[in-house]
């Protein structure tokens, strides 16, 4: 294959493991965050360890949480054969409840607001990207009191779900 198009699919495999992670967040979805991670990989953000335990982390933080949302912005990703490094810019929303989870202590009932960068390093083992290190660095936070606008008075099908009735699970049927 041309190199040129192996580096676009490379490229856009390694994107679509980023997005797989805010979509597996959002979704509460353990089984898609697994996806993710090399069984081997280590996870520093918020946690500092094996990804196998950042995953049940994350599932407890943002399970304590009303809503979340994160976002990917800028993507930088440099390819070196089976290995990879990236940098993804991201913002995440979380509305925390009357009780905010430890992550986010004394933000209860808060709209937190979070800006950084992802900080990458993917493997490509037996024809799959996945991450085997991930260091997550915080570059601004904002907490607000939570405001949502009506947005609870929407009728439940056009309000996003954290798990599988959330309408991106119906696509295809």
């Amino acid at each position: 294959m041309d190199s040129a198009v192996r580096a676009l699919i490379d490229r856009a495999e390694i994107s679509e493991v980023l997005t797989r992670y805010c979509r597996a967040l959002d979704r509460l979805d353990e089984p898609l965050l697994r996806t993710c991670f090399h069984p081997d990989s280590r996870h520093s953000h918020g946690y500092t360890g094996p990804s196998e335990t950042f995953i049940g982390y994350a599932m407890d933080v943002l399970g304590l949480c009303v809503a979340t949302h994160h976002h990917l912005g800028n993507i930088s990703i440099s390819v070196r054969g089976d290995e990879a490094d990236a940098e993804s810019y991201f913002t995440a929303f979380h509305r925390t409840g009357p009780v905010a989870p430890e992550a986010f202590a004394g933000a209860d009932n808060k709209d937190v607001f979070i800006g950084g960068r992802y900080i990458d390093r993917l493997e490509r083992r037996n024809h799959e990207w996945r991450i085997v290190s991930r260091t997550g660095v915080h570059d601004w936070r904002r907490d607000e009191d939570a405001a949502d606008a009506g947005f609870f008075d929407l009728p439940a099908s056009e309000r996003g779900r954290r798990d599988h009735t959330d309408p991106v699970y119906g696509r295809g049927k």
